[in-house]
């Protein structure tokens, strides 16, 4: 991620300059400085933390963006590594069309993403776990571009050879209910007897990426867990100020 550098100007006068800095003690660290000219401005409003110019979460700000056992006390965490992707593609999906699914499933999306998180939680009472994971872009179009990806791969990919040489089956859902997001996106993965469930929802240039399990067969198959999709989303966007 690109971290851009302040330009510090020199001061033209060395009165001046000494002067500005006498003026300037005894103010407290977030104390307003009246006389402070026009590039100070942003400095006095100061930067949310966690974010990059007070615009999307930065890796750190994500991190605190996703859920803790504060916000889920009734589940137990597993907490994956942060950073830019946290997984890689290997062997492209066949046919093309198909790879915004494995994208999605080897946490390795296009467009690629600034920041990412993620974590597996589960009732401490069950042991289906639903995996979690954040993004983060730049701005809103790449998220968008995700979304916009992943739905339409989901309408026109049946089936397909992935990456392990196995061939799921694809089924698009209606788009669920973004809830705090902004817009949702659902499909699931069938291989084996297993169904594999995604939900993606994007809140202003943040992505959600929800992923569950459950037998083909089992009685309530498909079944989102409100509980952790609606805690993620609700804690992702008071953090990102996108709520």
């Amino acid at each position: 991620m690109r971290v851009d550098g302040r330009r510090r100007v020199p001061a033209v006068v060395a009165m001046l300059a000494t002067a500005a800095l006498l003026a300037g003690c005894g103010g407290g660290e977030g104390a307003e400085d009246g006389g402070s000219g026009a590039g100070d401005d942003s400095r006095g409003k100061g930067t949310p933390a966690g974010k990059a110019g007070g615009g999307p979460l930065d890796a750190a700000g994500l991190e605190s963006a996703a859920v803790a056992e504060a916000d889920l006390p009734d589940y137990t965490f597993t907490v994956f590594k942060q950073g830019t992707v946290l997984g890689s593609k290997g062997e492209p999906a066949d046919p093309a069309a198909c790879q915004p699914m494995e994208d999605i499933r080897l946490r390795a999306p296009e467009p690629a993403p600034a920041a990412a998180a993620a974590r597996s939680v589960k009732p401490k009472t069950d042991i289906d776990a639903t995996e979690i994971t954040l993004y983060a872009y730049d701005r809103t179009a790449g998220a968008e571009e995700l979304l916009t990806r992943v739905r339409d791969a989901a309408k026109s990919c049946t089936t397909y050879e992935d990456d392990l040489g196995l061939n799921p089956t694809v089924t698009a859902l209606s788009d669920p209910d973004p809830g705090a997001g902004d817009e949702a996106v659902a499909f699931k993965r069938e291989l084996s007897g297993t169904a594999h469930w995604y939900r993606v929802v994007r809140s202003g240039p943040h992505v959600a990426v929800f992923g569950w399990k459950s037998l083909v067969a089992q009685k309530n198959t498909g079944e989102a867990p409100d509980e952790v999709i609606d805690a993620q989303l609700k804690k992702l966007t008071e953090t990102a100020g996108t709520g």
